[in-house]
């Protein structure tokens, strides 16, 4: 190596440089130099050049690496370059046979924080947590590149006695887990991915979507009691929102005024913010679940403590008080299936298939959500309107009023 230059540096330029703000690079000589970002980051960088080609080595950030300790640190460096060896690369290389010795615990760490946490809301709350359930606690403790297809097995066989759902949760959240192995080329295979669930636990056959229409639909409407559960089930029916969205709604999301309900990104599926125009009939149904709930932040607060919306549990209790009085079997109709019937009755009404799907907040299929970026604002207010009016005219047995123009064309 060259001879080793005089020492540049100082401890007060280096504080006025950071006091001042402006970035600088700054060398100490023989390759240690002082560096300051825009944005105020000070950190010891080490150049040197090896077979040629020219390197840099970060040493550490100032001031926890101070001007001593930096010129300390790169004389040890300089002896490692001096003997031939890259030490930028030996650093890569040993930052990943770090990663390569994670557990599935540090997985989890780094996958909700770098790929979970982009999920939607609902995707987000959900591996959170089938993987802290299931997962961790099974295989927390290993080392990733050790878990082997069996192992992912053994968590999928415990999971099923929760139920077929339950164990096809833990399955998605698994693979998706070790599918961001893959991606630190921690692993080269996925363990959970090509595992048959039907050999574990045969899965029973998957319920079909039902909804309601015409005259099943005319007696569901009637059979909706006159109270606050009643009502919740009327302004789902109305709205097609998801359960979910329904059981959070907090007041803050509504402006009368606007006649508007808006449901901010992190409580939609889509991870984007949402907004309803409600009908008149939506509006009558909210001022009288607000003069008969306890007072709270949240429209449908839990019974023990306000301070918290009703659980989805609480909500399909409510459900299953009409299909019981419909003699109607549970688990054949779900809160979902009000989404359901909404959709099928706007295409009834006549409502372009376009505007019933963006009136459920769903995206168009193919290429369409590419090039079909319309909101359909007015066209999702008739709809809903007419929705509405249809609705009170099988609850009260009055003709059906036809679909409004400019909802339909």
């Amino acid at each position: 190596m060259a001879k080793r230059q005089t020492k540049i540096l100082s401890d007060p330029q280096i504080r006025a440089w950071v006091a001042d703000g402006d970035p600088v690079a700054k060398s100490d000589g023989d390759g240690l130099t002082f560096t300051l970002s825009a944005a105020g980051l000070a950190v010891w960088v080490l150049r040197y050049r090896i077979g040629g080609r020219r390197r840099e080595l970060t040493l550490g950030r100032y001031p926890d690496l101070t001007l001593k300790a930096a010129r300390a640190r790169a004389a040890v460096e300089r002896i490692k370059v001096s003997d031939g060896v890259d030490v930028a690369a030996e650093k890569r290389r040993a930052k990943h046979a770090s990663v390569e010795a994670w557990t599935v615990r540090q997985l989890i760490q780094d996958y909700e924080s770098k790929n979970l946490a982009n999920a939607a809301t609902s995707t987000r709350k959900l591996y959170r947590g089938y993987i802290a359930n299931w997962v961790a606690p099974r295989l927390g403790a290993m080392l990733v590149r050790d878990v082997a297809p069996a192992d992912v097995v053994v968590v999928l066989r415990e999971s099923s006695t929760r139920g077929a759902g339950a164990m096809r949760t833990t399955h998605a959240a698994t693979r998706a887990l070790f599918e961001h192995a893959r991606g630190q080329a921690i692993r080269i295979d996925n363990p959970a991915a090509n595992i048959n669930r039907d050999t574990i636990a045969p899965a029973p056959p998957r319920r079909k979507g039902l909804s309601f229409e015409g005259e099943s639909l005319a007696a569901f409407v009637r059979a909706i009691p006159d109270d606050v559960k009643g009502w919740a089930l009327r302004l789902h029916l109305m709205t097609g929102v998801r359960p979910g969205e329904l059981c959070g709604a907090a007041w803050r999301e509504f402006d009368e005024t606007a006649g508007t309900w808006t449901l901010p990104a992190e409580r939609t599926k889509t991870g984007s913010e949402y907004t309803i125009s409600l009908p008149a009939q939506a509006w009558e149904l909210l001022r009288r679940i607000r003069d008969n709930t306890q007072q709270s932040a949240f429209v449908f607060p839990a019974a023990r403590g306000s301070d918290r919306p009703i659980p989805y549990q609480t909500y399909r209790a409510w459900l299953w008080r009409v299909m019981d009085a419909l003699e109607i079997p549970r688990k054949t109709f779900k809160p979902h299936d009000l989404r359901r019937t909404m959709r099928g009755g706007l295409a009834l009404l006549g409502v372009r298939f376009e505007v019933a799907e963006r009136a459920i907040n769903h995206k168009l299929p193919g290429m369409a959500e590419i090039y079909d970026r319309n909101d359909y604002a007015k066209e999702r207010k008739a709809a809903l309107a007419q929705w509405a009016d249809y609705l009170d005219s099988l609850r009260t047995r009055a003709n059906v009023v036809p679909i409004k123009k400019e909802a339909a064309s």
